[in-house]
């Protein structure tokens, strides 16, 4: 076998030992109350603890990689492509629909917008990535101002953070609800405290 095949199937399992062994961890977290020990991802991923340790570094290493992911699926979802000639709010719109009902149905979005959210282990990599959400949000809204679709009275930075935080407090809330708000209806709602915040038409 050529040193790069034998390279590339090394590589190749290095990232199935590390994908089982993240997997593990999340069964736990979602089984548990969003904490964890790494003895116990070694055991259900078949690995040595020293082996979890290696890929990973630490705990918060592992919790880092997980939020990471969890973040990285949600921006596939509310950064996927959308016709720019859409009128704003109907874009925007859209993209709230595919946020909800990305938060609902991916199985760790109870446990890091949940469990997870205050834990001191995890505050600092969720905290970035909730930065990274509102300057997304701040994004689109000087888009939408400078297409004439938002007014100029409106200050995105301001609006991005305020409209962020209450949309996210405004799922955690429904996700946490028995039974769940209907999804359309929940993203009805929240684009209805949008457009109140923009001063633009629901």
């Amino acid at each position: 076998m050529a040193e790069g095949s034998k390279t590339a199937e090394k590589s190749d399992r290095k990232l199935m030992r590390a994908a089982r062994i993240l997997a593990a961890a999340e069964e736990i977290l979602r089984a548990g109350d969003g904490e964890l020990e790494m003895t116990q991802v070694a055991e259900k991923a078949d690995v040595s603890v020293g082996l979890a340790y290696h890929y990973f570094g630490s705990k918060s290493g592992m919790l880092g990689a997980i939020i990471d992911a969890f973040y990285d699926r949600y921006n596939q979802v509310v950064n996927q492509y959308i016709d720019p000639d859409i009128p704003w709010r109907v874009r925007e719109k859209d993209r709230l629909m595919a946020a909800v009902e990305f938060l609902y149905n991916d199985p760790m979005a109870p446990v890091i917008l949940g469990k997870m959210a205050h834990t001191n282990q995890v505050a600092a990599v969720e905290s970035a990535r909730h930065e990274e959400m509102i300057e997304m949000a701040i994004r689109n809204i000087g888009s939408g101002i400078r297409r004439g679709d938002i007014g100029g009275h409106i200050d995105p930075t301001i609006a991005g953070a305020a409209i962020t935080g209450a949309m996210r407090s405004g799922i955690m809330h429904a996700m946490a609800m028995r039974p769940r708000p209907d999804p359309a209806k929940l993203t009805h709602q929240i684009w209805g405290m949008i457009a109140g915040a923009l001063d633009i038409e629901r």
